[in-house]
């Protein structure tokens, strides 16, 4: 969310609609982007992207400023029909995150409060149909869904102050969303050589090197004994 709603890896870009604010800093760094509720905030991504027969693994930082029983903060939502399994519903209800396919779900356990950053990830595996919610890296919630997501139509919604969603057409294992929710520094090297794409942006200085063919998309090539890159920036 880096004062714009684009998607830098797949295109999904988003629409902002009823004028977000965009706050910096965010998790860290950078902007995030505070929607509200009652303003009737948020972005929307009008391509559409299919859910059904499929696993997903949806993560993202929230920052709730509002909390209420009885109320519902939409985070990433899809909306088919007002009917049992026709309606992606990654959210907060009440207190607790919540995954729903619509009368179809698992509630956390866990209470959140106000004004304070979590790292959430909601997880379905298609072939066990299991839906597990996760509240800053660990499971706070899990079960079995009656179907599978059945919606075949409705743009992506996003609520609420929120940082860094990413979308994964796969079910993530326990050991990648603690990862990605306690993980420093990713520098990729397939944007900008010095880009972090972690949650700290932690730019690095590279010097000397040129870029190769990667494992998976680009590396870096240290062919010169004068050759390093460099983050000098450190965690407290």
């Amino acid at each position: 969310m880096e004062n714009n709603a684009i998607d830098i890896i797949s295109g999904l870009n988003g629409k902002a609609i009823n004028s977000p604010t965009y706050i910096t800093p965010g998790i860290t760094s950078g902007y995030a982007l505070k929607l509200i509720r009652n303003s009737n905030q948020y972005i929307t991504i009008p391509t559409f992207i299919s859910f059904v027969n499929t696993s997903f693994t949806v993560e993202m930082w929230i920052y709730p400023t509002t909390l209420s029983n009885g109320y519902y903060y939409g985070l990433f939502t899809q909306y088919d029909t007002q009917s049992a399994d026709h309606s992606l519903q990654m959210m907060v209800r009440g207190l607790q995150l919540t995954l729903d396919f619509y009368a179809d779900g698992v509630n956390g356990a866990t209470s959140l409060t106000t004004n304070t950053w979590y790292h959430a990830a909601f997880v379905y595996d298609y072939p066990s149909k299991t839906q597990t919610v996760y509240l800053n890296g660990y499971q706070d919630a899990s079960g079995i869904s009656n179907q599978p997501y059945l919606g075949t139509s409705g743009s992506i919604n996003i609520g609420i102050y929120i940082d860094q969603v990413t979308l994964y057409m796969n079910a993530r294992s326990a050991d990648d969303i603690l990862n990605d929710a306690t993980l420093a520094s990713w520098h990729s090297f397939d944007y900008e050589i010095s880009y972090d794409s972690g949650p700290n942006k932690l730019q690095g200085t590279a010097v000397d090197v040129t870029l190769a063919p990667g494992k998976v998309n680009q590396a870096l090539n240290f062919s010169l004994s004068s050759s390093y890159y460099q983050v000098c920036h450190r965690l407290s």
